[in-house]
């Protein structure tokens, strides 16, 4: 069995370690956090846009995407049935 060693338990790295191990690889991954994904992935610290990047909880952005949600080809899709977990997203 092939050893695969992958440094850092970013998103990237469990994301790819899992696939490997689903592969047959023998997979490990060294990470300097007690925990993965700590440091760019976490809380959207290393977050790459093709365009622009918002805050969702700007009054402005949630209306853009409200105005959005009621577009054919909205970029933004979210089932507008109100639930407490979402409503606390959006605050």
């Amino acid at each position: 069995m092939q050893r695969i060693a992958i440094i850092g338990g970013g998103i990237t790295g469990i994301t790819s370690a899992y696939a490997l191990v689903k592969r047959g690889f023998d997979v490990t991954v060294f990470e300097k956090h007690r925990y993965a994904a700590m440091e760019t992935s976490f809380a959207n610290g290393g977050q790459l846009s093709a365009s622009n990047a918002e805050v969702w909880n700007h009054w402005p952005t949630v209306i853009k995407g409200l105005r959005w949600m009621l577009k054919n080809d909205a970029p933004l899709l979210v089932n507008p049935r109100p639930t407490w977990h979402k409503l606390s997203w959006f605050a």
